[in-house]
């Protein structure tokens, strides 16, 4: 064939194939767009609480905000979003009589990243220096994927303090080790859809194939606006942290000591959580004495949005049971 011909139709084969892709992504995310939806922008802006910074050991801050009285429940995000993950909860829960705290991780949200960057061992200390500065005591602490490894990081790296400090544990669509073989998967896919080292803000910033790919974390029938606001959070996640805190968790394998977790412990998953399957929350719960297990069927990774009241209801009960009742109303 004359090289010419040749090029011409492999740049008609690879232009088809580039059309056909994005042809592809708008009718996905079309898709998405057009399912039912009870929530709407308005519903998903934090209340005015009161929040802090406080500094990290390695010259990093740490940022949370807070709302409400009454005993406390802590909440820890997932890797690459923020505390705008927990909307719903800032609604709910002080209403049902609880403070409720939520933590930047280092890098996300407001918070910065120290000189000792992204680590396992970092989100425990993190997590320690938030509970001491917030003067947290008698506490339930809710860590969700990535903030779930950082609940059993802490707990298990510094358990006098974690004593001292928590009544429960809740962890929610979690991990407990994590295969570097799927890892290496995850990025060979989102290389597909970026010609640079992938950083998955940059990819989740295009509108459409950005909403195709939050999509993979919700069960069964989303609310489109849940997976908006998910696109938004990770879209807007610095692109150093986009990198670098996901690897951060290559090395997680906390096999041995989870057996070790003294706390009282609640495990929850969905049966669709395509990001942590519930067959790692079942692990989980086998691991630690005495816990816990919830399976919410047919539900993906964000339970705080796609299943809220149903895991609202579950954390205050939880609550209750560990002796961490909500405030009496006045």
């Amino acid at each position: 064939m004359n090289p010419r011909r040749a090029l011409v139709r492999g740049a008609a084969v690879a232009g088809l194939a580039t059309a056909t892709a994005w042809a592809l992504q708008r009718t996905l995310a079309q898709r998405t767009r057009s399912r039912p939806d009870s929530d709407h922008a308005s519903d998903f802006a934090l209340p005015e609480g009161k929040a802090a910074s406080f500094p990290s050991h390695d010259g990093g801050t740490i940022a949370t905000l807070e709302y409400g009285e009454g005993p406390t429940i802590v909440l820890l995000h997932g890797v690459t979003l923020s505390n705008r993950t927990w909307v719903k909860q800032f609604h709910e829960l002080p209403e049902a009589g609880f403070r409720v705290v939520a933590v930047d991780h280092r890098g996300h949200g407001d918070s910065e990243a120290g000189s000792s960057g992204h680590s396992i061992d970092n989100l425990a200390a993190d997590l320690r220096t938030a509970l001491d500065a917030l003067d947290v005591h008698d506490a339930v602490i809710v860590g969700h994927s990535m903030g779930g490894i950082a609940v059993q990081a802490y707990v298990t790296r510094h358990p006098k303090h974690a004593a001292e400090h928590l009544r429960g544990i809740v962890l929610l669509s979690t991990l407990y080790r994590v295969r570097i073989s799927e890892m290496h998967r995850l990025q060979q896919l989102l290389g597909l859809v970026t010609d640079r080292t992938p950083d998955l803000g940059s990819v989740l910033a295009r509108r459409d194939l950005g909403l195709v790919l939050a999509r993979i974390g919700f069960g069964a029938n989303p609310q489109p606006s849940h997976v908006e606001l998910t696109r938004q959070m990770i879209a807007e996640c610095a692109p150093d942290t986009s990198r670098l805190a996901p690897r951060a968790l290559l090395s997680l394998d906390l096999t041995s000591v989870l057996p070790a977790i003294t706390l009282p412990t609640l495990v929850i998953c969905g049966t669709y959580d395509a990001i942590t399957p519930p067959g790692e929350s079942r692990r989980i719960a086998e691991l630690i004495p005495g816990a816990r297990l919830e399976l919410f069927p047919k539900a993906g990774h964000m339970l705080m949005l796609e299943r809220a009241a149903a895991l609202d209801a579950l954390i205050v009960d939880f609550a209750a049971t560990v002796g961490v009742p909500p405030r009496s109303p006045r």
